[in-house]
């Protein structure tokens, strides 16, 4: 299993390619106590490689984001 800071750059350690996607597990942690302990969880998040969607799919995308960011 490899462990990243996804708030970091991740180096890949192959040459090669990017892949168009890169599946990670993100640990979420609960408002929630079990047995006085603060739950936690994981969930599967999957980041696509903007750059290899066509040029009108990345604006759109781009967009989307930064509605997102500054609805925040």
């Amino acid at each position: 299993m490899n462990k990243a800071d996804l708030y970091q750059p991740i180096v890949a350690d192959k040459p090669g390619p990017p892949p168009l996607s890169l599946r990670t597990i993100i640990t979420v942690h609960q408002d929630h106590f079990v047995g006085g302990v603060p739950e936690t969880s994981q969930k599967g998040e999957v980041y696509v490689l903007l750059s290899a969607l066509p040029r009108e799919l990345q604006e759109r995308v781009k967009t989307a984001i930064q509605a997102l960011i500054s609805g925040m």
